[in-house]
């Protein structure tokens, strides 16, 4: 698996739950899409971002086979545990 990675070669590294280590593969697409936000930012925020987050959701909703409606994307998970604490607690008042 570390052939997959690009991480040095003398270091294991065990912590791909906080941040940091992802295949070589989708870095290489995060790149791509740095690439495009940085040549035209305001188009890619304003007018594209909204298309380029609902084609991930209808995608990853494929993949998952779920309604893509019923997703969100978040930050991180504490983020989203955050939102089912709040949820929860405004529920029980």
């Amino acid at each position: 698996m570390k052939s997959h990675f690009l991480l040095q070669d003398d270091i294991t590294f065990l912590n791909f739950g906080s941040y940091g280590a992802c295949p070589k593969e989708i870095f290489d697409d995060y790149i791509q899409w740095q690439y495009i936000l940085e040549k035209e930012p305001v188009q890619f925020i304003a007018v594209n971002g909204p298309t380029y987050v609902n084609n991930s959701r209808l995608a990853l909703a494929k993949f998952i086979n779920c309604d893509a409606e019923d997703l969100i994307f978040i930050p991180n998970p504490t983020f989203g545990g955050n939102i089912i604490a709040k949820t929860s607690a405004e529920k029980g008042r």
